[in-house]
């Protein structure tokens, strides 16, 4: 069969809506995280985003992850045929804002839409995060019931579920890229339902085979805080796919970087095309060839 498609659902409209997101040709996806204005407010690269969305979806992205916000101003962004991909960020947690900015040493979420609302905006997959390691058991339970009924919700409606899991309660100490901690939140998210992961990169292609192999659904990595390095940024996303992962979503590590559509293209082509990493800072010029 020569379209057969590697993500193919029971669910017809899953099946449908997945494809926008994962190419069926090989079954990977680049794709832009641009949902850090609802959790940190303005950062670097997202004050404009109209402009940054329309010069990233020229670049090839394969989808992008915006909040409720994002995704009802910049609907054109996502309309007619060859456009990306619209995944819609269900949840807003505080944990991410740095203590100066009335951040929370754990923090908590909240969902802010549902998966209706999705289904209104046009979107193709929702996400959501799903925290392990408070301190309070509680806690965790509640966000576990929470990600369940959106898990539930998605399946009703025919609509993509990619779950966010991560190691980030107090609990987890100063290791949250830990493997076996990324492994275990991965196959619990599996279990609730989820068709696709987004969830951190543990640092090396040996130690992430191990979170790719227990887990059954298929992983992008969370590109993560802003590299030191372009090389770096490069070699996590090549060490991930080395791993069994099908590509990524990136953010800081596209959007705040010198030629935001140029950095997109060579990740995608690692992505899709299997280029190197050294063919990669080629085209970015001997400049960034650190």
């Amino acid at each position: 069969m020569t379209n057969y498609n590697p993500m193919y659902y029971p669910n017809a409209g899953k099946t449908i809506r997945m494809g926008r997101i994962i190419s069926p040709k090989d079954g990977r996806a680049a794709v832009v995280a641009y949902d850090h204005g609802l959790h940190v407010g303005t950062i670097p690269g997202n004050i404009n985003p109209g402009q940054m969305l329309e010069s990233l979806a020229e670049a090839g992205a394969d989808a992008f992850l915006v909040a409720p916000g994002i995704a009802r101003t910049y609907a054109s962004i996502f309309a007619g045929r060859g456009a990306p991909g619209l995944i819609l960020r269900l949840d807003w947690t505080d944990l991410w804002r740095d203590p100066s900015k009335l951040g929370y040493p754990e923090g908590r979420g909240c969902l802010i839409a549902s998966v209706e609302d999705a289904a209104r905006l046009g979107a193709d997959a929702v996400l959501v995060y799903m925290f392990i390691g408070y301190e309070n058991p509680e806690a965790e339970a509640q966000q576990v019931e929470s990600v369940a009924r959106v898990a539930q919700d998605c399946e009703a409606l025919g609509i993509g579920c990619i779950i966010e899991p991560m190691a980030r309660g107090l609990r987890v100490g100063d290791n949250p890229f830990n493997a076996e901690y990324i492994a275990l939140a991965s196959r619990m998210a599996c279990e609730l339902g989820a068709d696709l992961l987004k969830t951190d990169y543990s640092g090396s292609a040996g130690s992430f085979r191990y979170v790719v192999e227990s887990s059954f659904c298929p992983i992008l990595i969370a590109g993560g805080p802003k590299t030191t390095t372009t090389r770096e940024a490069l070699e996590m996303v090549q060490g991930a796919l080395e791993a069994g992962a099908r590509g990524m979503f990136v953010g800081r590590n596209v959007f705040q970087a010198p030629q935001p559509p140029l950095m997109l293209k060579v990740m995608r082509r690692i992505i899709h095309d299997g280029i190197s990493v050294d063919e990669a800072l080629d085209t970015l010029g001997e400049k960034n060839r650190v």
